[in-house]
């Protein structure tokens, strides 16, 4: 029997868990039952695809994984020093550390209780005498450890004084900047060159299984499939720099990739009209016949804050949404954190679900937080799962407007908790300036009770049939005080916006993910004979 194959050459590090082409290829593969589909990753994509699949409950029985054997050691060099550079390795560290710390004292603890439990002058001495020895034992070790630990922060606090000297003296010579860029850029094109390799070997991999007939792409950027000899889907979700050219400065070597995929496909399927017509029609040039537009089904996460009905008597849904969430911020964040052991239900938050982005327009829904809670002095906080740990001017704002315990950051989130952090907040919001289909993120939400605020832009106008609606959940995003306005509204008419939002909800569950795999498998099939 002939098989789809996916081709999946997403970078390292990539947590395909958390992005939306993982989670519709992940609802692609719960809803098939007709065809068999066989995935081909390079190898470092292995835990990242077993943990996509099992946080989406995917069944494997209609699935085969097949990695590239070899992992390249230019990857492996690139991933030790972003690890170096990682706050994950810092947060592992002070975990280690506390970890350790609690296992000391407890056992300190223990052990003198235990003396002063005993009740003979015998066993008082024989005790004594033991914990004496040991103590004589550990004392070289333990003394041994102190020096190292103390020669480590030695050794990181000159370190730390040479690399901000080294920064100095680079901020302040030209000359020195340059080398820095010129070396930088020569190195990130080396990097590609060795995942291009790899990408090369993965298609001559799928060019070696005789039963794959037809492949399908789910990212425009990896122009290597023009060799496969399988026919070929192309998934173009869209080309957001066409729409937004200053915010994605230097993509010329992204654009080249792009339009050689384009111009390598059989067919293509994007998600919604406007891609069609305004990026790959217009600009692009692609025959409309080549292009099938299939819209997204609603991402119900009810399911992962459920009870049993033997348990609902005694748990609710939104009670299990917060022992879920306790749970994870329990182990996730450490004494010392606003999210350590706090009950996030007693905040007026707001979720964004969404990965960090130039257009998802994060940083206007920040300036929107600070006109919220500095201008006009209340208490709303924002949950972002997206890592902005890194980007520079949001941070230094964030710390200029004291936003640090109102801006909080929940990243690489499992499903259940997502949505349990969905169903207790007060609104979700999406400041997106462009998404390729009617963002998740409003399903997401609505499915466990919560409603949303939006973007004013055209593929989500473009479902809103009800202008009053459209009103009511709809900002302007270029605009902070639009944004700030209309969160405090949400806040303030939770209920009845939930209710007006319904109809809309509806509509959109009358669209099944069964039927979004038919249609797909209709353009499989389509290419093939085609």
């Amino acid at each position: 029997m002939k098989k789809i194959g996916v081709f999946l050459g997403f970078q390292p590090g990539v947590n395909l868990a958390n992005e939306g082409i993982g989670r519709l290829l992940a609802f692609l593969l719960k809803e098939n039952s007709t065809r068999p589909f066989v995935l081909y990753s390079p190898s470092w994509l292995q835990e990242s695809i077993i943990n996509l699949l099992d946080d989406n409950n995917v069944p494997t029985d209609n699935i085969e994984i097949i990695y590239l054997k070899k992992y390249p050691i230019g990857v492996r060099i690139k991933q030790f020093i972003s690890d170096r550079k990682n706050k994950k390795k810092v947060q592992r560290e002070r975990k280690l550390r506390e970890r350790v710390k609690r296992f000391v004292l407890r056992t300190v603890s223990d052990l003198v209780t235990d003396f002063f439990s005993t009740s003979t002058v015998t066993l008082i001495l024989l005790k004594t005498i033991i914990y004496l020895i040991i103590a004589v034992i550990l004392l070289p070790i333990f003394m041994v450890f102190v020096v190292l630990y103390l020669a480590f922060l030695l050794m990181e606090k000159v370190s730390g004084y040479l690399i901000r000297g080294i920064q100095g003296i680079n901020q302040r010579s030209g000359f020195l900047n340059k080398i820095k860029k010129v070396v930088s850029k020569g190195m990130s094109g080396l990097y590609q060159k060795v995942l291009d390799s790899e990408l090369q070997r993965l298609t001559r991999l799928i060019n070696s299984r005789n039963e794959i007939d037809v492949c399908f792409i789910p990212s425009m950027v990896w122009p290597q499939i023009k060799d496969l000899k399988c026919k070929k889907v192309l998934a173009a979700p869209d080309i957001v720099f066409y729409d937004f050219p200053t915010q994605f400065p230097g993509v010329s070597g992204i654009h080249n990739r792009i339009r050689k995929s384009i111009s390598a496909a059989d067919s293509i399927i994007c998600y919604s009209e406007h891609v069609k017509q305004h990026h790959l029609i217009n600009i692009c040039g692609v025959e409309a016949e080549k292009i099938t537009v299939i819209k997204h089904a609603n991402v119900d996460m009810s399911a992962h804050i459920k009870v049993s009905k033997s348990i609902e008597k005694y748990l609710s849904p939104i009670m299990n949404a917060k022992e879920m969430v306790k749970i994870y911020s329990n182990t996730k964040f450490y004494p010392g954190d606003i999210l350590y052991k706090t009950d996030i239900s007693r905040f007026d938050y707001l979720v964004y679900s969404s990965q960090f982005r130039p257009h998802k327009n994060i940083f206007n829904l920040i300036k929107a937080i600070k006109i919220i809670n500095v201008d006009r002095q209340k208490n709303v906080k924002l949950i972002l799962t997206g890592n902005i740990t890194c980007v520079d001017y949001i941070q230094k704002y964030i710390q200029e407007n004291h936003l640090a315990n109102d801006i909080l950051m929940f990243y690489d989130l499992p499903s259940e908790v997502l949505a349990s952090i969905n169903s207790l907040a007060k609104c979700s919001v999406n400041p997106t300036l462009f998404e390729g289909g009617f963002p998740f993120t409003f399903s997401e939400a609505y499915s466990v009770g919560t409603p949303s605020i939006m973007s004013d832009i055209p593929v989500v106008r473009a479902e809103i049939s009800n202008r009053d609606l459209s009103a009511k959940m709809l900002f302007n995003p270029y605009n902070p005080h639009s944004i700030a306005d209309k969160i405090m509204w949400g806040i303030e008419n939770r209920d009845a916006l939930f209710k007006e939002q319904a109809a809309l909800y509806e509509k959109f569950s009358e669209r099944t993910w069964k039927q979004v795999v038919l249609e797909y498998n209709n353009v499989f099939s389509k290419t093939i004979s085609g």
